[in-house]
């Protein structure tokens, strides 16, 4: 099994981390988990073969888990010559995937005269609901549901041959049945988006792509939807503690954070590596 964290950010576009995804190797098949903005260039970057990618997974509906499913179920196909397609998701999977097919169906049309009809015209869907579990061919997957600000899923993923587990939070706030689902993983990549800021991170100058309201420190964002919608290091480290994985890794970093701090204060509640993701990143059970 290999993680590869495709995209580490949030809705707060910056040059260095693109919207949520997460690209798994397990039992030789490569799943996509959610496809936030810039995962096709992600994806190359890490030199992962998009084109063999046949099934995904969205935790929730949310633009930066979700903006880039169009480019790749284009790029996938066209340039990668991948066949086929499921996606899984909560509810609105199946309407993004008619989306699909009726914004862009001039353009499939046309597309449909240089490469082959099938990897486009056969998308399937499968909703994801609580108690969702799948056995696959060599790995198993199950869902959690959790709690956002929308129906949102964590995942859960073990691998037969070598037992490996990996266990992505989705967007929530901490909840206890959320350390029971990842209990004795040996990879949890934790939601972690609230954390203080970093102001040597902050851009100088008055740089209009400078988010103001992210580089002022926090203070009222900390206040807002924010924190009843995330987890924070803290939490990270105590649900991995509780879960007793062993290695966290903290994801869905916001701008111009102290990564720093949210390691400390993560390590502060939970004996295990801890690891503050950036886009790219391999982990390996």
């Amino acid at each position: 099994m290999e993680i590869t964290l495709v995209g580490t950010g949030s809705p707060v576009p910056i040059p260095e981390r693109g919207g949520t995804s997460i690209a798994l190797d397990v039992a030789g098949e490569r799943v996509l988990i959610d496809c936030g903005p810039r995962t096709v260039y992600g994806l190359m970057e890490a030199r992962i073969p998009f084109g063999e990618i046949e099934t995904m997974f969205f935790t929730h509906h949310h633009m930066d888990h979700n903006a880039s499913f169009f480019h790749f179920a284009f790029t996938s196909w066209t340039e990668g010559g991948r066949e086929s397609l499921t996606v899984y998701g909560p509810d609105g999977t199946d309407r993004l995937v008619d989306a699909l097919y009726d914004v862009y169906a001039e353009d499939i049309e046309y597309r449909q005269d240089i490469y082959p009809t099938d990897g486009i015209s056969n998308i399937e869907t499968g909703l994801v609901t609580e108690g969702f579990s799948r056995q696959m061919d060599g790995w198993s997957v199950e869902a959690l549901p959790v709690e956002h600000s929308i129906e949102t899923y964590a995942y859960r993923f073990e691998e037969a041959a070598s037992g490996s587990s990996f266990v992505f939070s989705g967007d929530t706030r901490k909840i206890p049945s959320l350390a029971e689902f990842a209990e004795g993983a040996d990879v949890l990549v934790q939601d972690c988006n609230t954390a203080p800021v970093d102001e040597d991170r902050v851009p100088e100058g008055d740089d209009q792509f400078v988010w103001q309201q992210h580089a002022a420190g926090g203070r009222d964002l900390n206040q807002s939807t924010l924190t009843t919608n995330h987890c924070d290091a803290t939490d990270a480290g105590e649900i991995a503690q509780a879960a007793g994985v062993e290695t966290l890794v903290l994801t869905h970093v916001m701008p111009y954070r102290d990564l720093e701090a949210m390691r400390r204060d993560a390590e502060a509640a939970f004996d295990g590596d801890v690891i503050v993701a950036e886009d790219g990143l391999t982990v390996a059970p």
